[in-house]
């Protein structure tokens, strides 16, 4: 599912690029390195942030990719500066690609959460409300440790909050008064609705702090909003 939703976004932009008379050939390029580098900064993300222990007593598991083991923070964080290098390097304007890339990155989270599903990992609490997921094979996250019972459905939350936030950046697309604002837009608004959907996680694996308190996702959201409400004042009104 991680490489379906690469190549849904490559195509999507591709054809987003097409449309706004942008190099077709630099998103494939930027398409190429950032499927690469988003896999490797959700990996590196995950082992220090989540279960450095885990793989500090046995070093060779970095590499147990079927093992799963990826956060999405991280991906986006590969793909951003791998992007930005690379429009360093081949002199286009970063701003405004950087707003062509965003328009498929809720494609890439929403394709990735049809694969937690699968998977049985991201998993809610237990639950009575109408709308929930169960697991049960073993095999699975949540099969494993809640294994038949009613969760609160977090992966299908998370890929309603990718649909909104597309049709949401997409509005901003057509009205952006500065270039940046789509990325901008994209990062504020996903990491506000996932701060929200991590209060109903249940796997404390994922990294819980303070007694379930707060997670890792929450406090890199916390940052991601921070820092994207600082350069949305700032590029704002340079574009004013």
């Amino acid at each position: 599912m991680i490489m379906v939703a690469s190549l849904t976004a490559t195509f999507y932009i591709y054809w987003q690029a097409g449309r706004k008379k942008m190099s077709q050939i630099a998103v494939l390029d930027i398409a190429m390195i950032g499927t690469i580098a988003g896999v490797i900064g959700a990996r590196i993300f995950h082992i220090l942030a989540e279960a450095p222990a885990y793989y500090w007593e046995k070093p060779v598991r970095v590499f147990y990719f079927w093992q799963g083991g990826f956060v999405g923070y991280g991906a986006f964080l590969g793909i951003l500066i791998s992007t930005l290098i690379y429009l360093k390097l081949r002199k286009l304007p970063i701003k405004q690609y950087a707003d062509l890339i965003a328009l498929g990155c809720p494609l890439i989270v929403f394709f990735v959460r049809v694969g937690c599903i699968g998977a049985g990992c991201c998993y809610g609490t237990p639950t009575d409300f109408f709308i929930h997921l169960t697991f049960n094979h073993p095999a699975s996250d949540a099969g494993r440790e809640l294994r038949g019972v009613a969760l609160h459905a977090t992966q299908i939350y998370d890929m309603l909050n990718a649909i909104l936030t597309f049709f949401v950046i997409h509005w901003v697309d057509k009205r952006k008064k500065f270039h940046g604002q789509v990325l901008l837009t994209f990062f504020m608004t996903y990491a506000f609705l996932r701060i929200l959907i991590e209060f109903l996680r249940g796997d404390a694996d994922r990294g819980v702090y303070f007694n379930n308190w707060i997670s890792t996702a929450q406090v890199t959201g916390i940052v991601f909003l921070a820092v994207g409400l600082f350069f949305y004042r700032k590029w704002s009104r340079r574009g004013a």
